[in-house]
């Protein structure tokens, strides 16, 4: 989809980094801090679409799990080593919104798509990304909706007007050249990179719908789009993040 905002040719996104065990730790810290109550309600509405029944249904035995370990913790966590210890099954307190798959209750009805090896490795690439930059499993979601929706996680070499790659994004809007914007990983930086500006603009941003964070990147004319991938979306962060530590 077309990107109307011109990327700040200031803030070049940095190029791949390599996957830590830290940020492995955090996934699987975060895939388990999304409590009970969400976990309900994003699973009431996914079971209005029986094509992702199974999705929802491993995402919140998944949520489940880790809130029991949340119930027996006595402090917050505040620093990525608490975060280690939660990985590990020694959770100290409920993690913020930013570190939880699902945050707040899903939009709308879901969609789910068949996933081939290539589309999992483009999937694992924005993964990595997210973990890299220390930006939690919450934009982790959002980026790979995000790209469900704007190629189907095809690293493609068209689109509308000059959009390229896994996020359609366009060289002449200064997102980068057309080489590094079908890199997956310089691509996948590049929309983090997005996020976060609109990140720090809106301290509420996790507990927004995940449409609204996603639309404050991409611009795009069918916001309301990426929402029917989330709970497919946070299943496969889930996934990734799993076999990262």
């Amino acid at each position: 989809m077309r990107s109307f905002a011109r990327f700040p040719r200031a803030l070049t996104p940095r190029r791949a980094l390599a996957v830590t065990l830290l940020g492995g730790a955090l996934a699987g810290a975060g895939a388990g801090a999304a409590t009970a109550a969400t976990a309900a309600a994003s699973v009431s509405q996914a079971s209005t679409v029986a094509t992702h029944s199974s999705t929802s249904h491993n995402i919140t035995a998944q949520l489940d799990a880790a809130s029991r370990v949340q119930a027996r913790a006595a402090h917050p966590l505040t620093t990525w080593s608490a975060i280690i210890h939660a990985a590990a099954g020694h959770a100290r307190g409920p993690l913020p919104a930013a570190d939880r798959l699902l945050p707040a209750q899903v939009s709308g009805p879901q969609s789910q798509m068949s996933l081939d090896s290539a589309q999992w490795a483009n999937a694992t690439t924005i993964v990595q990304q997210a973990m890299a930059k220390h930006m939690g499993l919450r934009s982790a979601v959002i980026a790979v909706a995000t790209a469900m929706q704007e190629s189907q996680l095809v690293n493609i070499d068209y689109g509308t007007y000059d959009s390229l790659g896994l996020f359609q994004q366009q060289p002449d809007m200064g997102w980068g050249t057309a080489a590094q914007v079908t890199n997956p990983a310089y691509a996948s930086d590049a929309f983090l990179t997005g996020l976060a500006q609109y990140q720090a603009s809106n301290p509420g941003w996790a507990s927004q719908p995940l449409w609204q964070a996603a639309q404050g990147v991409q611009k795009s004319a069918f916001p309301y789009a990426y929402a029917k991938w989330e709970v497919q979306a946070a299943h496969i962060v889930a996934s990734v993040a799993k076999g990262m530590f």
